[in-house]
């Protein structure tokens, strides 16, 4: 009972959903952090460092508390292929897989699926060490290529979705980096340590 609740509660904290593909902002040449301003109060940090292959996403509560880190593993245009999910504490809760379209036309190369797996459970297909992911989201495209709203299916025996995850919680697509606000270094002098 517990584990569903953390997951609902991860999960509501998440941002909303965007297709990755394409992805406005995430073009941003060399090391940057972004930050979205979330109703409730809580705020996500997005940071890039100089690899620029690896995208650390961060949700804060509104008293300062980490809830949730995601790291996202991106490709070379920019789109992300897994990402780790862990809870305020550094524990691995979810990973994620990324699926794009080898279909050529113009689907080529758009996110088509998302698969959510719990890392602390590992769930088999019977007879077979094919794990099994706790939750997918499929999106599809309408004839010019522009995104349909996503759709989610859960993969844990029990009920609905809202029933045994809680509402609220949504994929782990990246939203447009360049509509959220940009943050300004804590110290503007500050240097590596090292250097004098």
């Amino acid at each position: 009972m517990i584990r569903l609740a953390l997951f609902g509660l991860i999960l509501a904290c998440l941002v909303p959903a965007v297709p990755a593909q394409g992805l406005p902002g995430i073009g941003i040449e060399g090391p940057f952090v972004r930050v979205q301003r979330n109703k409730d109060g809580s705020r996500t940090v997005f940071e890039r460092g100089n690899d620029e292959q690896t995208l650390i996403k961060t949700t804060y509560t509104a008293s300062g508390n980490i809830s949730t880190k995601t790291i996202y593993r991106l490709d070379k245009r920019g789109n992300p292929l897994k990402c780790d999910i862990f809870d305020g504490l550094g524990t691995k809760l979810f990973k994620t897989s990324f699926g794009y379209s080898k279909r050529p036309g113009v689907t080529f190369g758009k996110l088509v699926q998302e698969r959510l797996f719990d890392a602390r459970v590992k769930r088999f297909k019977p007879g077979t060490r094919e794990e099994i992911p706790v939750h997918v989201f499929f999106y599809k495209y309408k004839p010019d290529g522009s995104p349909e709203r996503p759709v989610g299916i859960t993969l844990v025996p029990g009920g609905k979705a809202e029933e045994i995850f809680g509402g609220g919680y949504e994929s782990q697509a990246l939203p447009d980096l360049e509509k959220l606000e940009k943050a300004e270094p804590a110290n503007p002098n500050a240097r590596p340590v090292g250097d004098r």
